[in-house]
């Protein structure tokens, strides 16, 4: 089990490749398939998209000090013409902000409280890796969660576990479908993989 606490500097590099996972799952979604119900059943693919875009300008806002900027109301009028092109600007914006030397030991004073830069990085990695497999889930091409982000997001979670069912965020947990990292955190946060086709 991984020390999230003691390997500060890796979180910076593990964001910057789950905004990539999750980019690579925009970019594979097809034109017909924006509209598509997906496992966060408030939302379809495109919101998703939105959701993840709005949390990456929110992130880069406060990394670059502005601790009082709230996040903008979800519309998938923001993503414009190209969600790809709207990701990818929001994406870079903020790997430029999590870059900045002693991010990740900086305390912010939030609306939520006071929490450290490592803290925010654990929320934005799941954002990604999770909803990147709602949209693979959505468009019916689900992947599992690899087992690095799988495994420090289990890490990451488990000690708040008791806080996940009442909060707005995420399902009850449920009972894994398998023992691997993926099912279990999936299950941690309220999600179900769908059955193996057959």
């Amino acid at each position: 089990m991984n020390d999230i606490n003691n390997a500060d500097e890796d979180v910076v590099p593990l964001y910057v490749d789950a905004l990539a996972v999750f980019g690579n799952a925009v970019r594979d979604i097809a034109d017909h398939e924006w509209d598509l119900p997906t496992p966060s059943t408030e939302w379809n693919v495109k919101e998703v998209v939105a959701h993840v875009v709005l949390g990456e300008a929110h992130l880069s806002s406060v990394l670059e000090g502005n601790t009082s900027a709230t996040q903008s109301e979800l519309s998938v009028e923001l993503l414009g013409p190209s969600p790809l092109a709207a990701w990818r600007g929001t994406a870079l914006r903020a790997i430029d902000a999590a870059r900045v030397p002693g991010v990740s030991d900086t305390k912010f004073d939030l609306d939520m409280g006071t929490v450290e830069g490592r803290q925010l990085f654990g929320y934005r990695i799941t954002d990604n890796v999770v909803h990147a497999w709602d949209l693979q889930v959505a468009v019916g091409r689900p992947v599992g969660i690899q087992d690095r982000f799988a495994e420090w997001l289990l890490d990451f979670w488990q000690p708040m576990a008791g806080q996940i069912a009442g909060s707005e965020f995420f399902a009850a947990p449920s009972t894994p479908s398998s023992g691997s990292a993926s099912d279990r955190l999936l299950a941690l946060l309220g999600r179900t993989p769908p059955p193996p086709d057959s």
